[in-house]
Formats: structure tokens, C-alpha cells, sequence
């Protein structure tokens, strides 16, 4: 064979393979969940099949600072106004902004918030359970607010709920090989037998897909006998009893006005490993600076198919509504 045929024939062949590749990318349903984007696993295997409650529009509006009776200082779970729905619908006016808009809750808190405009009763602080130690930790360093207050004036949608649809539905964005990382990926969750762990190429260990034995009936993907989490939920350090004391030194920090802490539990925490704030929940719970959603979350899960989105480590719209109910609660008690 002369070498410009050989040359042609291996050049033909990769085109080919490439050509394939790209085709079954393009094929592949776009991952709009958090873990499965990032992990490249299958949406199709991972996304929730139980119908989305309807938040009415009116319950999705914010006030300004000035109006408003309840400022969220929020992270991720804060940023849908999901779960703040439930108060506004009670009549309360609420202003929501975020950790990196405000960044570490210094010590003259409540000034920072009457220099900003804020004339209401209560400061709801909202934190995912993973990220509050290194929080607490930041706040304890530093004396004075130095950023200006800066609201989120609207919603921003979360994994599929309200994603745009793509052209022809095909998975243009992605890059060449999704589709068929997408696939190794998917065969090898459903062939695990133990926790199976994805490297990111940029952030590392990443994703871990875990078996879950009670998955069919608190979650409604297809293959729902697993479950996607964050490494980092296991790795970051955890809360513990000595926490509190921190969350305490913050709330009074915001004087003149109340602070509630709504610590949201790791999605691991909730359906993997129940233990794992066992040491802060009880001081948490005497110290009465918020509700339990610990201990609420570990029943729900079996109530709220989808409690938390299987494609996801956020709530489900189920979830941030039960939970934004669990705040309203502590909310009235706060009030009286």
C-alpha cells in the first residue's frame, strides 16, 4: 500500500470515529442538573419525573431594602426565591441578597444593614450545610462590612425547571465527547456496587454516585436505585456543637434586629449519611436560632418523592417549598 493511500485511509477512519462521536453527542439529552452537567452523566437516567408544583408570580416578587420586614442573606438555595415564596405569600416583604455580595458577616452587622436601608424586625441567614464552617470561620476574622448592600432583584431559575430549549433539541454547547463520556459514565453507575467516584478535569473528585437502597421511593428518576452527591459534602469540614457559638456571636451582631439561621442539610446528610451533624444538631436545636431542618429533611425524603432533585444537589421546587414552610413557622414564633 503506498503511504499516500495509508495516509488517506487512517486519516479517513479518524474522521470517521470523530464524526461519531460528535453525532452521539449531539444526540445525547442536555444535562441541565448540576451533577450530571458537571459529571457528564445520563439526564435522562437522572432527571425527576414527578410534576413541578406551580409558584404563583406574585409570590416571586421582592421589595427594596427600605420596604422590606425580612432581609435573606443567601446562598444557592436562596437564589429561585423558591422557598422565600412561602413568607411573602403570608404577607411579609422580603429582600434577598448574597454571600458574595455581602461577603463575611463582620462584627457591625446591624449597622451595615440601617446604613443600608433596612427598617424591618428580622434577618433570616441561610447557609448550605457544607460551606458554613468556612463562613463561620470568615466572619470571626473581620470587624466591618465593607461592601455596599446588593439585592437579587430577580429569581434566577435552577437546573431544568425553566431551561431554554436548543435548537432542534441537540446538545450543541457540548464538547465533543460528552455524549460518549456521557455513556461510560451512565454504564458504569449502573454496573457499581459500591460508591463510584468522577474526576473532574478541573476541579478533581468531583461526583460521587452512591447505591441507595430505599431510592425508588424517595425519588422518582429512572434509575433510581442511585443517587448523585458531592464529594465535598464528605470532605469539607463538618458542623459541629463548637459551631454554635459562632452562629450565636453573628446573631448579635445584627442587633438591633433578630437574626434566624436556616441551615440547609447536605443532600449526603439527608439520604447517605444521617449522622453527620449529629454533633452540632443538638446545641443548634437548645440554642432555638432556627429550625431543625435536619431532623425535618431525614422524615421528608420518604413523604416528598424528590425531596432534593436527583439530578441535582439543590431542592426540588417540592422541597424548597417544604421548606420554606418549616421557615414561616419559625418565623410566626419569632414574631410573637
Amino acid at each position: 500500500m503506498k503511504a499516500s493511500r495509508l495516509w488517506l485511509s487512517v486519516y479517513g477512519a479518524g474522521f470517521l470515529v470523530c464524526f461519531a462521536l460528535l453525532v452521539m453527542t449531539l444526540l445525547t439529552p442536555i444535562p441541565y442538573g448540576d451533577v450530571t452537567r458537571v459529571g457528564r452523566i445520563s439526564e435522562t437516567e437522572f432527571r425527576a419525573h414527578r410534576a413541578k408544583p406551580a409558584i404563583p408570580a406574585a409570590d416571586l416578587v421582592e421589595s427594596p431594602i427600605d420596604q422590606a420586614d425580612i432581609v435573606v442573606i443567601g446562598d444557592s438555595f436562596s437564589i429561585r426565591f423558591a422557598w422565600q415564596s412561602a413568607l411573602v405569600h403570608a404577607g411579609h416583604k422580603v429582600v434577598t441578597t448574597h454571600w458574595d455580595n455581602t461577603g463575611p458577616l463582620c462584627a457591625d452587622l446591624g449597622d451595615w444593614l440601617q446604613r443600608s436601608g433596612f427598617r424591618g424586625k428580622l434577618v433570616i441567614v441561610e447557609s448550605i450545610e457544607r460551606l458554613l464552617p468556612e463562613r463561620l470561620a470568615e466572619a470571626g476574622a473581620c470587624s466591618t462590612m465593607a461592601r455596599p448592600f446588593e439585592a437579587i432583584t430577580r429569581y434566577i431559575p435552577l437546573s431544568g425547571e425553566d431551561a431554554p430549549k436548543s435548537w432542534l433539541g441537540l446538545n450543541w454547547k457540548a464538547d465533543w465527547v460528552s455524549g460518549w463520556l456521557t455513556f461510560l459514565h451512565t454504564r458504569a453507575i449502573k454496573k457499581a456496587t459500591s460508591d463510584l467516584v468522577f474526576d473532574h478535569p478541573r476541579w478533581g473528585d468531583l461526583i460521587v454516585a452512591r447505591n441507595l437502597p430505599d431510592g425508588c421511593q424517595q425519588f422518582s428518576h429512572r434509575l433510581c436505585n442511585k443517587g448523585l452527591f458531592l464529594v465535598d459534602d464528605d470532605r469539607n469540614a463538618p458542623l459541629t456543637a463548637e459551631s454554635v457559638p459562632s452562629m450565636k456571636r453573628i446573631g448579635e451582631s445584627a442587633a438591633p434586629f433578630k437574626m434566624l439561621w436556616m441551615v440547609i442539610p447536605n443532600k449526603t446528610t439527608v439520604y447517605a449519611e444521617p449522622r453527620h451533624a449529629n454533633g452540632f444538631l443538638q446545641s443548634f436545636a437548645q440554642a432555638g436560632m432556627g429550625p431543625d431542618l435536619f431532623t425535618f429533611a431525614g422524615k421528608a425524603k420518604s413523604d416528598v418523592v424528590d425531596l432534593y432533585s436527583p439530578n441535582d444537589t439543590h431542592l426540588s421546587l417540592q422541597g424548597y417549598l417544604a421548606f420554606g414552610e418549616q421557615m414561616l413557622k419559625t418565623v410566626r414564633k419569632a414574631d410573637q
